[in-house]
């Protein structure tokens, strides 16, 4: 289609130029011989500059009259190819998003989302992501990713993006009036949905905290302290970029759910082959009941529904977990 409506432009300006050429030629100067040649193919009917060249202008206006006729079906087609196209893309978007369940929705594809993006990705986890803006929607699209061109302050986006059977929701939008927005329409549509935002500004923490967010994430505070960190005590820094991944070592953190099947639950920690197999260390258990338990002792009793919070590389981290899920 772009090359055919290049050959049309290219047909429409030399036909324009080598019309002017042959009025030159018949005795009109060069502005006339133009204006002779646009008002021709036209058929606006303006002034006849060139009564002596009727035959000639006869053939200009039939070749100019085709030329143009294709040149506007072209342009048509093209918009409403692409009008269509873009509707047949939306349709199968949604269709593919309605068959999530257990999915995260991200909204915003910002500088923060296209991380959080990346991540969920790495750990295989699905999402679909919510954004307004057409160029960041493309850009999400471009690399494979579900999304829809959507206002996700709208409950609406919030229903196409299949709400109700995700797990959680993320909000990274470019304000914090728009974020506790998000936040207060999700929580007001499912209550028990985990929602956890971004506050841009410290102050607007509380108001995130009272709209009903689950978490609250501060990047400034974050990059504050782990700037002083690296400061202060470097090589716990280093541990830390281990830990959640922004290091060049194939090293991160994650959790594990110990499955009913798994041949984990019922045994101690010191009696797994976790850390003489896999070479994971667990640095925490999340017990059914939601404690916490820290640096556990190896002596601990794993059982069905713990979560394992483990170290390792990413590969061992994945055999892990099929581990922990009885797989």
């Amino acid at each position: 289609m772009v090359r055919q409506l290049k050959i049309a432009l290219f047909l429409i300006a030399s036909l324009v130029a080598g019309g002017a050429f042959v009025y030159r030629l018949g005795g009109l100067d060069w502005t006339e011989a133009l204006y002779q040649t646009l008002v021709t193919i036209s058929t606006v009917g303006y002034e006849d500059r060139a009564p002596h060249m009727k035959p000639f202008t006869m053939v200009l206006i039939g070749v100019g009259t085709v030329t143009l006729a294709v040149l506007i079906s072209l342009v048509t087609g093209a918009v409403v190819e692409t009008q269509i196209r873009d509707i047949i893309g939306r349709r199968k978007m949604e269709g593919k998003v309605r068959k999530l369940s257990d999915h995260i929705i991200l909204c915003g594809f910002g500088r923060f989302g296209r991380t959080i993006a990346s991540e969920l990705r790495r750990k295989d986890v699905p999402f679909v992501v919510l954004e307004n803006d057409p160029a960041k929607t493309a850009h999400a699209l471009e690399h494979g990713m579900l999304a829809l061109e959507a206002d996700a302050t709208e409950e609406e986006s919030l229903t196409h993006a299949g709400i109700e059977r995700s797990k959680g929701l993320l909000t990274t939008l470019g304000s914090d009036a728009a974020n506790v927005y998000v936040t207060l329409t999700a929580k007001q549509m499912f209550p028990k949905l985990k929602v956890v935002a971004l506050a841009l500004d410290d102050r607007a923490a509380g108001k995130l905290r009272a709209a009903g967010a689950d978490e609250v994430v501060s990047p400034y505070t974050i990059g504050g302290n782990w700037m002083a960190q690296m400061i202060t005590s470097p090589a716990a820094a280093d541990f830390m970029k281990m830990a959640t991944g922004a290091n060049p070592l194939d090293f991160y953190m994650d959790e594990q759910r110990i499955g009913p099947d798994s041949d984990l639950a019922g045994r101690r920690l010191k009696d797994t082959t976790i850390r003489s197999d896999l070479g994971v260390i667990v640095v925490a258990v999340r017990r059914a009941d939601g404690t916490l338990v820290t640096n556990p002792s190896p002596d601990i009793e794993l059982t069905a529904g713990d979560i394992l919070v483990s170290l390792g590389e990413y590969g061992k981290l994945d055999a892990l977990k099929r581990l922990a899920a009885g797989a």
